[in-house]
């Protein structure tokens, strides 16, 4: 397993972080978990062609997680662009096609490629070939869901936006690694998101044994929230950053 972490901020721009965006190489698959603006571009970044995404699960529908399907899906129908020759997955919880209905709507047939098929997930345990995906509801919005995906031995976990969950500590118990948002400082914070003290204690609790924060605003790198968390826990804590490559 392979992370290369595309989109490590928010919403809100900042030349130092675009929005969610993480791509996962595995032996016989490329997956993306979320696809917010910058995704694209970012692929050919770090050395993955965009025709190569096998899968890409959707944590939840907010615009910083969900904008770049439509270069994504633009370039991938083209037809002056290179041709995709194997079928492309999306994956979201239930509203997910009523949802891009609307955006295919607006973008009339631009955005759906003969390879695309759209699947809508709830939680359970899901067999692909070469991985197992286990998704879980998270209290952000009604579409919110936190993946496991576990490959040749080894696992992740992508928290997607989420507060403080008991479903996402069992979801994350041992797990190699874990991608958990980490909006805001403790003393700015806001329901459906999480701060410091809340990733000790799910990173404690679930014992991962590698910790990356992401979903970063930019106050987040004025107040030193790595340390913080450092302080507090024994897994290895990484801070995202766009760009980032990650040995798992």
């Amino acid at each position: 397993m392979k992370l290369f972490i595309l989109g490590s901020g928010t919403c809100v721009p900042y030349e130092r972080r675009g929005s969610s965006g993480y791509a996962l190489k595995l032996s016989k698959s490329t997956l993306l978990l979320d696809c917010g603006n910058g995704t694209t571009w970012k692929l050919g970044k770090v050395g993955i062609n965009y025709l190569e995404v096998d899968h890409i699960f959707l944590s939840h529908f907010h615009p910083d997680h969900t904008a770049d399907l439509i270069p994504f899906l633009f370039a991938t129908k083209y037809p002056q662009a290179p041709k995709r020759e194997k079928p492309l997955y999306i994956w979201a919880a239930k509203g997910f096609k009523k949802f891009f209905s609307a955006l295919q709507k607006a973008y009339n047939g631009w955005i759906v490629p003969e390879s695309l098929n759209l699947k809508e997930t709830k939680e359970g345990i899901f067999k692909f070939d070469g991985f197992t995906l286990t998704a879980r509801k998270t209290p952000h919005i009604e579409s919110s869901l936190a993946y496991r995906i576990e490959s040749s031995g080894k696992s992740l976990v992508y928290s997607g936006d989420t507060d403080y969950s008991e479903p996402l500590i069992e979801l994350a118990k041992d797990t190699d690694a874990l991608i958990i948002e980490c909006s805001v400082p403790d003393e700015l914070k806001v329901k459906g998101h999480l701060t410091p003290t809340e990733v000790v204690k799910i990173a404690n609790e679930s014992r991962a044994k590698k910790i990356i924060i992401s979903h970063l605003y930019p106050i987040c790198d004025k107040t030193d929230i790595t340390s913080v968390i450092r302080e507090h826990t024994e897994a290895d804590v990484i801070l995202a950053e766009d760009l980032l490559e990650v040995e798992i």
